[in-house]
């Protein structure tokens, strides 16, 4: 069948995994880009990688349909020589053709992938080109993949080259418009969709991006600060989506603690503003990362660093419950001479506490 075989067709290109296919499309399409759920979910992967496992791509000669994608299983996918990708490619446009293995998609997935994926998207942006003057109820192969777009997931490709790719290619095939929006929405300007808003001590509020640590987050803002501090006012919060705020940076430095933003801090400072100021140490384990041993001498080595003794110090590890499979996963590896603090219990503290043996 002419445009879609592999004989007398150039070489196909080098492959990476699904996985692998979804993770560079969340990185190519960043949080604030619209329609981003569609875009870098696993149906897009697998549009993706059936794109590049055939070859069918801008220059190539090669064409799909998107009934390939439908057929495609994850046994054909782990199939990956160039002479396993050919003879697929050889038998894969013969009527009744399946390859081995169980589909990715029954019938029912036809429009999803189809016309929300393929036409509404992935064409109208550019990403896949149609071939021309073929009527759009055919069903002949007439899809290929655009070779800029192609080029982002070269096998060799990673790191900062990944990164400065992805820019250009952003620069090149995006709308102003959608950079723009994308630009400010990493600044924090625009609101995002779960957002979490953390009254802060002082009265004023701030807004982190949702994620498994957010509720926790503001729950030791909101009811541990208040409950369990004197004074309390927030030196320090390290959000997944900005990890460095200004107005943290100014207030620590004004109590007296100096550090490197760019080092891995804790999740969350709080102070005592009492005499002596008191300060807390926070982590938030949603999945994992208490304050183990190690966590704790470096916190300490922070503090220390900036003239703060340790008759000063406290660290508290906060989870949403006792129930949650963080705690039960983390708990062995918590350092002694710390705190543990659930949201769903705000008026308990567990404490772990060294003595002197008995004498």
């Amino acid at each position: 069948m002419p445009d879609s075989g592999a004989a007398l067709l150039p070489e196909l290109p080098a492959l990476i995994g699904v996985d692998t296919v979804r993770q560079r499309l969340a990185e190519i399409f960043p949080e604030a880009f619209a329609d981003r759920g569609i875009l870098v979910g696993r149906m897009a992967a697998h549009v993706v990688f059936v794109f590049l496992y055939g070859g069918f791509v801008e220059g190539s000669a090669r064409l799909l349909r998107p009934s390939l994608v439908y057929f495609f299983t994850a046994e054909q996918a782990r199939r990956t020589k160039p002479a396993e990708r050919l003879a697929w490619l050889a038998k894969a446009f013969k009527p009744g053709h399946r390859p081995p293995g169980k589909r990715w998609y029954a019938d029912t997935s036809r429009e999803s992938i189809r016309d929300d994926l393929i036409r509404n998207r992935l064409l109208t942006m550019g990403i896949i080109g149609r071939k021309e003057g073929v009527a759009t109820t055919s069903s002949a192969p007439v899809y290929f993949l655009r070779a800029a777009f192609a080029a982002l997931f070269a096998p060799a490709l990673s790191g900062a080259a990944l990164r400065a790719a992805i820019v250009a290619w952003r620069s090149a095939h995006l709308a102003p418009g959608a950079l723009q929006r994308m630009a400010l929405k990493a600044q924090g300007v625009l609101p995002r969709q779960g957002d979490v808003f953390i009254d802060l001590p002082d009265a004023t509020r701030m807004r982190v991006s949702a994620g498994p640590s957010s509720p926790i987050l503001k729950a030791m803002v909101e009811q541990f600060a208040p409950r369990w501090l004197r004074n309390p006012v927030v030196l320090w919060i390290s959000a997944s989506d900005k990890k460095a705020h200004p107005m943290f940076v100014d207030r620590a430095r004004a109590v007296g603690l100096v550090f490197d933003p760019s080092n891995e801090l804790p999740d969350l400072i709080l102070a005592d503003v009492e005499d002596p100021v008191r300060f807390v140490f926070c982590e938030i384990v949603a999945t994992d990362s208490p304050v183990t041993q190690a966590r704790k001498a470096a916190l300490a080595k922070i503090a220390h660093q900036s003239g703060i003794g340790s008759q000063h110090l406290h660290f508290v590890t906060a989870f949403q419950e006792r129930e949650a499979a963080a705690f039960r996963k983390t708990f062995s590896r918590i350092a002694p001479d710390s705190d543990i603090w659930f949201s769903t219990e705000p008026d308990l503290i567990v404490k772990l506490r060294t003595a002197n043996p008995l004498r």
